[in-house]
């Protein structure tokens, strides 16, 4: 008999969809990544790695998204609930 699938958090969730796209993204970072992209961040990364963007700007991108994360939770004590930071409050 099958063992009932363990619920995952949004965050095992995420880690989950960055090692699909893995091979381009810093894996020691994976954690990390997961719990400061959103959702939205990963799903766009994994739509660039399926579309053929580079390596190397795919890696740019991510670095960029954890920064501009970083910044608003430091600047505001909020997470950016959008993309634009003009959302975060």
């Amino acid at each position: 008999m099958a063992k009932p699938k363990k619920s995952l958090t949004a965050v095992e969730r995420r880690a989950e969809e960055l090692d699909t796209i893995a091979a381009v993204l810093p894996i020691d970072r994976r954690d990390e990544l997961a719990e400061l992209l959103t959702d939205h961040d990963v799903e766009t990364l994994r739509h660039l790695v399926n579309q053929g963007m580079g390596d190397n700007t795919l890696r740019a991108l991510t670095s960029d998204l954890t920064y501009l994360e970083a910044w608003a939770l430091a600047a505001t004590k909020n997470r950016c609930p959008g993309r634009h930071p003009r959302h975060c409050s």
